[in-house]
């Protein structure tokens, strides 16, 4: 009984760095226009960071949030909802604004990524992965 317990544990331990270090396929660098955001782990769930963006969107968000765009978290708590959808909250930094959020995977290499504020106005983009 002892030497099972110990191998169940064993195989435990084998088992968790596994299931840990799966990658999402939300994970890379996405485009959205003339902006790109990198989708990565922060915590336990996913985060969009951005780390590209033209000096005109530079300055709206500057004006509106007076946000560093470059570095600033767009997107926080992505979390599957199950079959290539996700939900998360999105901060509009050019109206200093967050609102719900979801991402819709259409290929591996697109995504819908849409805000919603008071379930009413919404606004929706595509993102290309870069590669």
């Amino acid at each position: 009984m002892k030497q099972m317990i110990l191998s169940l544990a064993a195989l435990g331990l084998l088992a968790g760095p596994a299931v840990a270090s799966a990658k999402s396929p939300l994970e890379g660098r996405w485009r959205n226009g003339k902006m790109e955001v990198q989708i990565a782990p922060c915590g336990q769930n996913l985060c969009g960071t951005v780390v590209k963006a033209s000096a005109r969107q530079q300055a709206r968000a500057e004006r509106g949030s007076d946000t560093d765009l470059i570095g600033a978290r767009l997107i926080t708590g992505i979390h599957s909802t199950g079959s290539g959808n996700y939900k998360a909250r999105v901060f509009v930094a050019d109206q200093n604004i967050y609102a719900s959020g979801t991402i819709r995977q259409v290929t591996s290499n697109q995504l819908k990524v849409k805000g919603c504020l008071m379930a009413v106005i919404c606004k929706s983009k595509t993102w290309d992965r870069v590669r």
